[in-house]
C-alpha cells in the first residue's frame, strides 16, 4: 500500500484501503460459515494494514523530524481506552444482534474518515492545479507501456517472491509437527523460503525495484532488518 500511495497518491491508496477495510467488515456480517469468514479476513487485514501505514506516511508528509516520534505513536492512544471500554461495547452484542458487532464498523469507520478524505482529495487538487505532482510516464502511453510501468513502480514481482517466501518459511513452521516424520519429512524441510528470501533481497536492490545494487551490501539496512526480525521474535516469545 505505500508503493501505491507514491505511485498513485495517498488519497487513492486511502481510498483502497478504506474500501478494502469496509469489504472485510462487511463479509464478517454477513458470513455464515468459517470459510466465509476466514476469506473475509483477508480483505480485512489488507484493508486494515493499509490504513496503519498510511497513518505513518500522514505522520511523515506532515511533521518534522524533531516531533515525528512523539507524533507517531499518537494513533495507538486509542488503545489505553479501548481495552477497557471494548469488552462492554461487545457485551451488549454477545446476546443480541451479534452480526452488528462487526457490521457497525462499516458505518462509523468511513463517517469518521470523512474528514481526513475529503482534506487528502482536497490538497491533492490543489497541488495538481499548481503543478506540484509529478507527471506520470504512462499516461501519454499504451496499454502495455502502462502495465510495464506499473509492474516497475509497484515491485510486484518483489511483492510476490516476498509473500511466496514468508509463505514457504510459516507453513512449514506451522505443519511441521503434525506432518509425517515431522521435520524429517523432505518436503517440510524444501519448503523453507531461504532461497526465495535471498532472491527477493536481490531484486530489492536493483535499480528498476527499490535502489542500486550497492545498497545490498550496506551494512545499515542489513542491520536495521536483523534489528526489527529480532524485536517481532521477542515479542512472540513474550506472548507464548
Amino acid at each position: 500500500m505505500a508503493k501505491v500511495a507514491d505511485v498513485f497518491g495517498r488519497t487513492e491508496a486511502f481510498a483502497i484501503s478504506m474500501l478494502l477495510y469496509i469489504l472485510g467488515y462487511i463479509q464478517m456480517a454477513a458470513s455464515k460459515n468459517i470459510s466465509t469468514y476466514a476469506s473475509a479476513q483477508i480483505f480485512y487485514a489488507a484493508g486494515s494494514t493499509g490504513l496503519r501505514i498510511l497513518q505513518q506516511i500522514f505522520i511523515a508528509d506532515t511533521s518534522d523530524l524533531l516531533n515525528r516520534a512523539l507524533l507517531s505513536s499518537l494513533p495507538d492512544t486509542p488503545f489505553l481506552i479501548t481495552v477497557w471500554v471494548g469488552p462492554e461495547i461487545a457485551g451488549h452484542f454477545t446476546t443480541g444482534p451479534w452480526r452488528w458487532g462487526y457490521a457497525m464498523w462499516t458505518i462509523i469507520t468511513p463517517v469518521l474518515s470523512l474528514p481526513l478524505f475529503i482534506s487528502l482529495w482536497i490538497n491533492q487538487r490543489k497541488a495538481a492545479k499548481a503543478g506540484l505532482l509529478p507527471k506520470y510516464p504512462w499516461k501519454s502511453q499504451g496499454v502495455t507501456s502502462f502495465l510495464k510501468s506499473l509492474w516497475t513502480e509497484l515491485d510486484i514481482m518483489g511483492v510476490l517472491l516476498l509473500v511466496a517466501a514468508f509463505s514457504l518459511l510459516l507453513v512449514p513452521l506451522t505443519l511441521g509437527g503434525q506432518a509425517v516424520g515431522k521435520w524429517k519429512n523432505p518436503s517440510i524441510i524444501a519448503a523453507i523460503g531461504g532461497l526465495i528470501s535471498v532472491h527477493w533481497k536481490i531484486l530489492k536492490g536493483a535499480n528498476w525495484f527499490y535502489s542500486h545494487w550497492r545498497c545490498l551490501f550496506d551494512s545499515f539496512p542489513t542491520l536495521g532488518d536483523v534489528e526489527e526480525g529480532c524485536s517481532y521474535a521477542s515479542l512472540d516469545v513474550e506472548i507464548i
